[in-house]
């Protein structure tokens, strides 16, 4: 297998449930295509099938009478088939599965009175959209091209939300760009009947209100058990150590519970000064006694069909906007017949690396005038770089209001919340585009720990200046892990900047990107500007220009919205003949 076959067709997962009455000739066509193209059954009953490609990851199992899963579900001692057995009705059943366990999973069953019900897991590792096609529900994970027959007639770009993925692109993690097909939200618990009920039954705002133990062995604690449970099902896993605090946690820990051996460490630096942090890699490897492969990020010029892969699924595959590095690693994790890319994504946003000094605003609101110590103050005001005076005013500030436009789901309740936590909630759900589609997804599940359900759960319980511990990013987590990390990156107060290796690489590419986007789908419906876009697209500006990822997005989107344009007539043309 090379990383040119890596088909998103070949990926997923599909879900055919059918109503009683005669066979429906023009689906089973698509079916019989696509076991043509290898895909197989991997579960029948109660009037469900559920197909899988031939690269599907992740196992399909029936758990109880009219109950299947597809994906990992790791309880703490109950299983799914007894909480489906003493569940009194569907969403109590939901509810539970996100209580006793987490994992990567979509849950599937039908209801006493027939109604197919849908449960995603709160990490959206495995995605989820349906729709109707005469007496069938179909969902599944990536429409594939077999499918494209009984697609939905409506079916559309939303070129509204392709421009708001632009300005905010965590709203791709809330529902794709296409109109006709409903996705089933993170967390969320649909059942489709005569109507369709839909429940959001776990919510990141839920979680700080809720609290967590704060002492740094519980944090401790829940890494550990994450991680475990993550590797005993895993024979060999692909490590990425960055040089940063978070992988070295990560690494840490798989020494820590005995699962260094599993693992293959993997270091990807920048060729400029800025972004070698091969010195820090090596120093956890060292500290945990494995080997380390650094490899050297290539600045190569980027071309249309490096986009092209990621333009192919459900969603733009934004996690991929580093093509070079996505289709190496995606190369190395085939060579090594790895199980699992295991990062330490995330942690940014769940440890809290932000200098962010409305920290002193939440400790203000738990601890009242006693929280306006000097020496906190002044702390708080050096690791953010501002005044004493100036963090003491911000104390009692609410924090800066909601941008205004579309926004994640999950950011629509925050009002309540002390101002940092705010913050803190807004980048994990920015974290959320760590799980979506790229070539290294295509060649082994992405195991983002710190993205985890227990993980998420418990750090966004933790007040903001706890998890601040001695004013700096992440002190929480340092104090808890120190034991696990080289002092080089226990006590670092800097971090890696790939800036300019991204600005020489959007440079050396601003030719293929002006012919990709100056004539293209996004100029021609008004989602971006022809004259900004030239501007933008001017070399003398790309290197140093803040926010040039944009463009790289503005590429996939582009692609993307191609190949959908592609399939979208070809299903018009099939109803009309």
């Amino acid at each position: 297998m090379t990383v040119a076959l890596l088909n998103p067709d070949d990926q997923g997962y599909l879900i055919v449930a059918m109503e009683p009455g005669e066979p429906d000739v023009q689906l089973e066509a698509c079916l019989t295509t696509l076991a043509l193209q290898g895909w197989t059954l991997r579960l029948e009953g109660f009037r469900v099938r559920i197909f899988a490609g031939p690269r599907f990851a992740w196992p399909v199992v029936q758990v109880h009478r009219a109950h299947a899963l597809i994906g990992e579900w790791r309880g703490e001692g109950a299983h799914p088939s007894e909480i489906a057995g003493r569940s009194p009705d569907d969403p109590t059943l939901a509810s539970e599965l996100i209580r006793e366990g987490w994992g990567a999973y979509l849950m599937v069953w039908r209801s006493e009175g027939g109604e197919l019900n849908l449960m995603r897991d709160p990490s959206g590792a495995i995605d989820a959209v349906w729709w109707k096609h005469g007496r069938a529900t179909l969902v599944t994970d990536r429409p594939p091209a077999a499918l494209d027959a009984v697609l939905p007639q409506d079916l559309s770009i939303d070129w509204a939300l392709l421009g708001a993925l632009l300005r905010t692109p965590s709203l791709l993690t809330d529902a794709p760009p296409l109109t006709g097909l409903r996705a089933v939200g993170a967390g969320c618990w649909t059942r489709l009947g005569r109507l369709i009920e839909e429940r959001e039954l776990w919510r990141p705002s839920d979680l700080v209100r809720r609290g967590s133990d704060d002492h740094p062995e519980a944090l401790v604690s829940v890494v550990d058990h994450t991680i475990d449970r993550l590797m005993r099902s895993r024979k060999r896993v692909v490590c990425e150590i960055s040089g940063g605090l978070d992988s070295a946690i990560v690494a840490g820990t798989l020494k820590a519970t005995g699962h260094t051996h599993r693992a293959a460490f993997l270091n990807y630096f920048g060729a400029d000064a800025e972004g070698d942090e091969r010195a820090y890699a090596q120093a956890a490897a060292d500290w945990n006694g494995v080997g380390l492969l650094s490899v050297c990020k290539p600045v190569e010029p980027l071309s249309a069909q490096d986009f092209k892969p990621l333009g192919q699924s459900l969603r733009p595959g934004l996690h991929g906007v580093d093509p070079a590095y996505d289709r190496d690693a995606a190369r190395r994790l085939l060579k090594t017949g790895a199980e699992g890319l295991l990062t330490g994504q995330g942690g940014d946003s769940v440890f809290f690396q932000a200098p962010d000094p409305l920290v002193v605003a939440d400790r203000f609101r738990r601890q009242g005038l006693r929280a306006l110590n000097p020496a906190y103050l002044a702390a708080v005001g050096r690791w953010t770089r501002r005044s004493a005076w100036t963090v003491g005013r911000l104390a009692l500030m609410s924090g800066p209001a909601a941008p205004p436009g579309r926004r994640h789901r999950w950011l629509d309740d925050l009002g309540d919340l002390p101002p940092a936590k705010r913050g803190q909630v807004e980048r994990f759900v920015n974290s959320q585009l760590f799980w979506t589609d790229c070539l290294r997804a295509r060649a082994a599940p992405l195991l983002h720990p710190f993205l985890s359900q227990p993980v998420v759960e418990h750090c966004l319980g933790v007040p903001s200046d706890r998890l601040t511990l001695g004013a700096r990013d992440r002190g929480l987590a340092r104090l808890a892990f120190e034991a696990r990390l080289p002092a080089l990156i226990a006590h670092r107060r800097n971090k890696g900047d790939l800036s300019r290796f991204y600005g020489r690489v959007l440079q050396d590419s601003a030719g293929a990107l002006a012919d990709l986007l100056v004539e293209g789908r996004l100029v021609a419906h008004g989602v971006l500007d022809r004259e900004e876009l030239l501007a933008d697209l001017d070399p003398s500006r790309l290197l140093w220009r803040e926010g040039a990822n944009p463009l790289l997005i503005a590429a996939v989107l582009e692609t993307w919205a191609a190949h959908w344009e592609g399939r979208i007539a070809n299903r018009r043309a099939q109803i009309a003949a």
